[in-house]
């Protein structure tokens, strides 16, 4: 019954998607990264496909309008009197050197298919979907043309990663310390794609204006600290542990912020399980539980791997099918550098590295300058720390298990673009506010007003007179 609706309402909405699509990325990103169809217990459909094909066609087609404002000047001062708003057609995509080396990497990735010696056959799958996520990257960046499109598809995209873990967190509140899982058996990717998400609803929580809808969200955070910790992963913990010390430590109230983390981790190991707190035993003493000698070893395998083919490396995701080769066995290097390094080689790996690096960069040196913008745009100093927070997140995990690929990843690196493109576009408009001088009126001549006659003083009659004596008449005549 579930899946039954399910596709009746994918389908239902298809035409809408087509017409319509930031609409459409907006689903796009639900199905990708949600994945409703888990819940209905049919993970072989291809429901990403499904909105994805007409996402694209409905993209090149139908485009995507924004307004744009067109300054009208005063004829004679040239001063702007005023800003004229225009519907006009935004390009498809927002021109950066992110999409650029994207675009170079996926290019690379092509040719080195070709040359080295296994077959392609062996990594069809994972080519595909890169080449998806890289339609959906670049759309996203035109798509997501003014602010209130950004703050939609933010949302939606931490919301949409972040749906498991707090569908966990409410798990372990009700049932207790168990197994958190997410939406697959990998106990390691649900770590990293909630971790990833965390400072994201965290700092959009901080940017929202309405307290009922910031409590909301930031319960949200906090069931989904119970879901990652309930996930088990050791790398998850030290992934989350970095977030929770970084969002602590930029805090406005630090001191309280770093006694509230450090009163949640108390809290979090009495209240957990045998279990977890034995897994947690196992990242201080990794010596003892043998966890240093098998990371060093696997790292090692990679090394020597690359060292064979450090040129071109073995190609894009044939590290199990080389190390099977030349080694023996199929485990992975559980570190995403050194598997990178090893699969592209000295050409391709650092167009990867740039891009996840650069970006992280770019985000940090955006964040300081947003601080100095007017109490209204906090959103952009939020927004971007939560996108940097969730990259270095990634790279932290990434130094113990394998998910260079990731499409969240990717997706982060197109909002980052998105949010300082859109902050460019929202300064221009309000300088242009600025700018604008009423033309003072010519002023009518006024006439002078009348001046008042002077009085005259007041002339009092001579005292003789009041008693009917002229100047003639003599003291005898007054007798």
């Amino acid at each position: 019954m579930r899946f039954l609706l399910y596709v009746t309402l994918l389908i239902v909405i298809l035409p809408i998607v087509f017409t319509r699509p930031f609409f459409g990325l907006c689903v796009y990103c639900v199905v990708s990264i949600l994945q409703p169809k888990l819940l209905c217990w049919r993970g072989d459909l291809q429901d990403a496909m499904l909105v994805g094909v007409p996402l694209v066609i409905g993209a090149i087609l139908f485009g995507v309008r924004r307004i744009t404002y067109k300054a009208e000047h005063h004829p004679k001062t040239g001063q702007i009197v005023k800003l004229k708003e225009t519907l006009g057609r935004n390009p498809l995509f927002e021109p950066s050197w992110q999409l650029g080396l994207f675009v170079l990497l996926l290019v690379y990735i092509s040719v080195t298919r070709l040359i080295v010696p296994f077959p392609m056959s062996n990594n069809t799958y994972h080519y595909r979907s890169i080449c998806k996520v890289l339609f959906v990257v670049v759309l996203l960046t035109g798509l997501t043309s003014d602010l209130r499109r950004m703050r939609v598809l933010y949302v939606v995209v931490a919301l949409s990663a972040a749906f498991w873990a707090i569908k966990g967190g409410v798990k372990v509140m009700v049932m207790g310390p168990h197994q958190v899982y997410g939406k697959t058996y990998d106990n390691n990717l649900f770590a990293l794609t909630s971790v990833m998400v965390l400072p994201m609803v965290f700092y959009y929580a901080l940017s929202v204006k309405h307290a009922r809808w910031r409590t909301i969200l930031l319960v949200f955070t906090a069931m989904m600290s119970l879901g990652i910790i309930g996930s088990r992963s050791r790398a998850g913990f030290v992934a989350f542990a970095f977030v929770l010390v970084c969002m602590a430590w930029t805090s406005k109230y630090r001191l309280r912020a770093i006694f509230a983390v450090t009163l949640l981790g108390t809290v979090a190991m009495a209240m957990s399980g045998k279990e977890i707190r034995e897994r947690v035993d196992s990242i201080i003493s990794y010596r003892d539980a043998g966890l240093a000698s098998s990371r060093l070893h696997t790292w090692a395998v990679a090394r020597d791997l690359f060292l064979e083919n450090p040129v071109i490396g073995v190609g894009f995701r044939n590290y199990k099918l080389a190390k099977d080769t030349r080694f023996g066995g199929q485990i992975s290097a559980h570190n995403i550098f050194l598997q990178n390094l090893a699969e592209l080689g000295l050409l391709g790996s650092p167009l990867w590295l740039i891009v996840i690096f650069g970006t992280m960069i770019g985000m940090y040196r955006f964040m300081r300058r947003s601080r100095r913008l007017p109490p209204d745009m906090r959103w952009a100093y939020y927004w971007s720390r939560g996108l940097c927070l969730g990259l270095a997140a990634f790279c932290i995990h990434g130094m113990f298990h394998n998910e260079e690929y990731l499409e969240l990843m990717f997706m982060l690196v197109g909002l980052s673009v998105s949010l300082q493109a859109v902050t460019r576009r929202e300064l221009h408009r309000r300088q242009m506010l600025a700018q604008i001088e009423t033309v003072p009126k010519q002023r009518k001549k006024q006439k002078k007003p009348k001046e008042k006659p002077r009085r005259k003083p007041r002339q009092y009659a001579h005292p003789g007179r009041m008693f009917g004596v002229t100047a003639g008449s003599t003291v005898q005549s007054l007798a």
